[in-house]
């Protein structure tokens, strides 16, 4: 007998990735049927790098009740860290539309004036926020008074009225009522986020800047828009 003839024989009849019973050995993973990967477990770090799981689409509110759809609206101003727009609120709330929202905001804040609650649902910016009702600024003031914005000097009030009245106005103009060099307060002002750079006047000599104030200051002063600061009379001249 050859040594060819004592070699152990496979058995024709087992399956590519089985143990031979005459071997006892396992054929290579690449000897797999193509049909038999698939079986194979694969575990999460095979998965491929660029996989991305679809976030499940929020639920149409159109379907919920006005009182759970209030509570939506609530939790989504409660979270949102500047005035939060019509159009983008109804982003989040597929099957409503921004004329109905608008209309169901006004009522909403209608409904907290009414109820005195410790918040109020103001139009401010072009967009509708939830503040602390100003009646009860002495109390909320106690919390931490680190955290209440600086104070403005007499100088920036009066530099910021002059722009939020004359709005777009240029640098030299401001300085004309004030009577004073303005060009540090300005830079505070910008600074702050209360005033901004919004053009330049053409018909001017040097074509210099013009300054008009931001979004920043409307919110931070309760404002809708810039039409909505006190008339004249309201001053009691």
């Amino acid at each position: 007998m050859s040594d060819a003839d004592e070699l152990p024989q496979a058995d024709a009849t087992s399956e590519p990735g089985e143990a031979s019973p005459a071997s006892g050995h396992v054929a290579a993973p690449e000897a797999l049927l193509v049909e038999d990967v698939g079986l194979i477990e694969r575990k999460p770090a095979e998965l491929p790098a660029d996989a991305q799981v679809e976030p499940e689409p929020p639920p149409d509110a159109a379907d919920l009740p006005p009182g759970e759809l209030r509570a939506v609206i609530e939790g989504l101003l409660f979270v949102a860290t500047k005035p939060l727009p019509v159009a983008r609120l109804a982003g989040c709330l597929p099957g409503t539309s921004a004329a109905y929202l608008d209309g169901f905001l006004t009522g909403l804040a209608a409904r907290f004036a009414h109820e005195r609650r410790g918040w109020e649902l103001r139009r401010e910016a072009n967009g509708w926020r939830l503040m602390t009702r100003a009646a009860f600024y002495p109390w909320v003031r106690q919390l931490e008074r680190k955290e209440l914005p600086t104070k403005l000097s007499k100088g920036a009030f009066e530099a910021l009225a002059v722009v939020a009245y004359k709005q777009p106005v240029a640098r030299g103009a401001i300085e004309d009522v004030r009577g004073v060099q303005c060009g540090p307060v300005l830079r505070q002002l910008m600074d702050l986020k209360l005033v901004a750079v919004v053009g330049r006047d053409d018909h001017a000599l040097g074509r210099p800047l013009l300054y008009g104030t931001t979004d920043h200051f409307l919110t931070r002063f309760g404002l809708g828009s810039p039409a909505d600061l006190p008339k004249r009379h309201e001053f009691g001249d």
